[in-house]
This record gives structure tokens, sequence and C-alpha cells, in this order.
């Protein structure tokens, strides 16, 4: 048995840390009832532990929109070059060395 099922074989009620841990694991994969329940009813009793929550949720919205941006984004100039510019740039820079 590992860590995290022996932490949650006791009742419903739980740390804010293990709250948290349930919060981190429900973003990654669906909770079973037992850790669903007790992070449910974590999060309706704890305020801070809700906030976290939804400020996690926000994060990770924001984080996955920018990594959208990004693939869609174009190539900057510098990434458009071929390799004869590359290699004349790189001339002059070291000549003016």
């Amino acid at each position: 048995m590992s860590n995290w099922e022996e932490e949650t074989k006791g009742p419903l009620i739980t740390s804010c840390k293990q709250a948290a841990r349930l919060v981190s694991i429900a973003m990654e994969r669906r909770l079973t009832i037992r850790e669903n329940c007790t992070m449910h009813i974590h999060l309706w009793m704890c305020r801070t532990c809700a906030l976290y929550r939804r400020q996690i949720g926000i994060l990770r919205k924001a984080l996955t929109r920018h990594a959208e941006v990004l693939d869609n984004t174009p190539p900057s100039r510098c990434e458009c070059l071929d390799a004869n510019a590359k290699q004349r740039i790189k001339e002059v820079l070291t000549k003016s060395r």
C-alpha cells in the first residue's frame, strides 16, 4: 500500500496538506469516490483550501492558454533566416570584435 493510500485510509476529514495534495491530483486524474468526497468535505469547511483550489485552476488555465498561443505563434524573423544570412551575420560579428 502506498503512502497516499495509508494517509487517506482514515476518516474523511483531512488536513490542509492532504486536501492540497488531492487538489493537485485531481488536476491530473479522476479521483476515486473516497478521494473526491474527502476533498469536497474539506473544501466545504476550509475557505483557505477552497481559494487554493481556485487559484490552482486559474494558473492551470492561464498556462494552458499560454502554451496554445506559443504553439500558434509564427517563428520570429531570426528563425526565418537562411543559412547564408546567418553565416554573414556571424562573420560581421566576428570581424567587429
